[in-house]
């Protein structure tokens, strides 16, 4: 009873978490997202972690996320195998799908483009490195989603290296944090690493 009363609170807390940042995220300008963007991807372009990797999953941005297209199109240049999450309608859940252009991609959940269903799948266990966004993140890692817990599941396939990146108004003390929640190795932000990459 006491596990399930903390878990309800845990939600609420997360619910109110969500409500908030969503707040904070209305209050960047385009230009702080242009240029917020833009030393994102350079400050992970110059780590080691991007460039040792050979296999890594991104995101397509939705307008008001880091847009980290110039990774995939780096990626994609240099010959990485890159690939982004699509929703499987069938099983409820996302996975992912090597991708050759961003030309052929399609609308799917929640307005996000993502590769056709004719795109091969790959295995989440191939990856070196993951790109991934959030409404919220902290110091220690911590990770706050839009809610569903859908990319925490696909998370927990892998052992790759992640990576999250947010705006610095996204930074929160502490994050509310489950025990399925997927922390993060390093996240990169505007003004440099909130935790710095791995050695």
């Amino acid at each position: 009873m006491e596990n399930e009363k903390t878990k309800s609170n845990l939600s609420l807390v997360k619910c109110l978490a969500r409500r908030e940042s969503r707040k904070v995220r209305d209050t960047v300008t385009k230009e702080v997202l242009r240029e917020g963007s833009r030393a994102v991807c350079r400050l992970i372009l110059e780590s080691s972690h991007w460039m040792q990797a050979e296999q890594i999953m991104l995101y397509m941005p939705l307008p008001d996320e880091l847009d980290i297209k110039p990774l995939l199109l780096n990626g994609l240049k240099n010959k990485k195998r890159v690939a982004l999450p699509r929703f499987s309608t069938r099983n409820n859940v996302y996975e992912i799908s090597e991708i050759s252009s961003l030309n052929n991609l399609v609308a799917g959940k929640f307005g996000i483009s993502e590769p056709s269903k004719t795109s091969k799948n790959m295995d989440m266990m191939q990856l070196d490195l993951v790109i991934i966004c959030g409404l919220a993140f902290d110091r220690l890692g911590g990770r706050l989603g839009r809610g569903g817990g859908f990319f925490d599941r696909l998370l927990s396939e892998t052992n790759a290296k992640k990576c999250g990146v947010c705006f610095d108004q996204q930074v929160h003390a502490a994050v509310p944090m489950e025990k399925h929640d997927i922390k993060m190795d390093m996240i990169a932000t505007p003004s440099g690493w909130l935790v710095p990459p791995p050695t």
